[in-house]
Parts: structure tokens; C-alpha cells; sequence
């Protein structure tokens, strides 16, 4: 059971404000125990009193551009492919379920081919506020797609799909199983923050 975005994440906390860190690692612990969480677990069999969380603390990227890839396409059930679902800003776009659609690319493994299938039309991205305090707080800004190359360049959307693709099929090969993936880009790299079993 991934539990992806079933669970309370904070974006943007400094560790060395021990009150403000504290009460973020609480509000992650108590999320546990909302009643969203609780109906998933009853619903995939888990016993509540087998319930356990561990909270993982991350530096905190700027990035340009979130994505999840899922190493065995989920839409065309094709083994030959990767898909990318990619918001702009913080991922937390993509992990909490915001109404609208991310971009979404599918890269063949072997031929390089990228298909969009979808143009996004999320209308916030989330942004880490450049000065003052880390307090958890993010900036929410109206998106201008016409600005974003991912819209408008095809050749960087080609580029961009056939990355992902090598990083997901690289992933999926070092753990020897479908992968899905978080990660971002900041300026040409790309970082990956989590990689789990994909649930096929």
C-alpha cells in the first residue's frame, strides 16, 4: 500500500526554529489518524492498531518543475513506456490532488518516442517564498502557461520526456520492479526524492 498523499506534507520548515520544526513533525504524526487516512486503511484491510509512521525530513528544493513517473504506463498498461505526470512549482501540487491536470508525457524505453498526452491546466503552482522566515509557508501563484516552455517548445518537452524515461527505466532496473517516482527539476537537473514499488 503506497499511500501517496494520503499523509500530511510540510514544504518549506526550518530546522533551526525548534518550535516551528516540532509542530510540523506533529502535524505529519497526527495526519496518521485523519479520517481520510483511517477509511483508506479500513479499506485496504490494514488494522488500525498495526498503523505506524515514520517522518522523513528532506532539504528543501526550489524546483521549476515536479513530476511523478510511473515506470509501467497506468493509462496504456504498456510495459515499453514511461509516464510523467509534471506540475509547476512544488510537488505538492501533484501529491494532494489539486483539481486540474498536470502535463503528462509518455516515453517509449527503447525507441525514445514522446507522446504528450495531456497539456496541464492546474491553475496554482506552489512556490518556496525566496526571503523570510521557513515556517511552512509557500507561495501560491496563478499559472501563465503561455510562459512555460514545457508548453510551448516541443523540442524541450521531447527533451524533458526522454530524461524522465532514462531516470524511471534506470530506476525500475536497479530495484529490479516498476517504479513510481517523485522528483523535480531545478534549472537542467533533476532530483529524485522518493522512488517506491509501482502498484500495478
Amino acid at each position: 500500500m503506497s499511500a501517496a498523499g494520503l499523509y500530511e506534507s510540510i514544504p518549506n520548515v526550518s530546522p533551526s526554529n525548534p518550535t516551528v520544526f516540532a509542530n510540523a513533525v506533529s502535524k505529519v504524526w497526527a495526519s496518521l489518524y485523519t479520517r481520510r487516512a483511517v477509511l483508506s486503511r479500513r479499506a485496504a484491510g490494514v488494522p488500525q492498531i498495526e498503523a505506524s509512521m515514520a517522518v522523513l525530513i528532506q532539504e528543501m528544493l526550489s524546483p521549476d518543475l515536479s513530476f511523478v513517473l510511473h515506470t509501467v504506463s497506468p493509462t496504456k498498461q504498456d510495459n515499453n513506456c514511461v509516464e510523467a505526470e509534471i506540475a509547476s512549482g512544488l510537488g505538492e501540487t501533484l501529491a494532494s490532488g489539486t483539481r486540474g491536470t498536470p502535463w503528462r508525457l509518455s516515453s517509449g524505453k527503447f525507441d525514445g518516442q514522446v507522446q504528450t498526452l495531456a497539456f496541464a491546466n492546474l491553475s496554482e503552482e506552489l512556490l518556496v517564498r525566496g526571503a523570510g522566515p521557513a515556517d511552512g509557508e509557500v507561495i501560491r501563484l496563478i499559472v501563465d502557461y503561455s510562459k512555460k516552455p514545457l508548453t510551448v517548445d516541443s523540442t524541450f518537452r521531447r527533451q524533458l520526456g526522454q530524461r524522465l524515461c532514462a531516470v524511471g527505466f534506470f530506476l525500475e532496473r536497479k530495484f529490479g520492479c516498476p517504479q513510481d517516482v517523485e522528483g523535480c527539476l531545478v534549472g537542467k537537473d533533476i532530483f529524485i526524492v522518493q522512488t517506491r514499488p509501482q502498484p500495478l
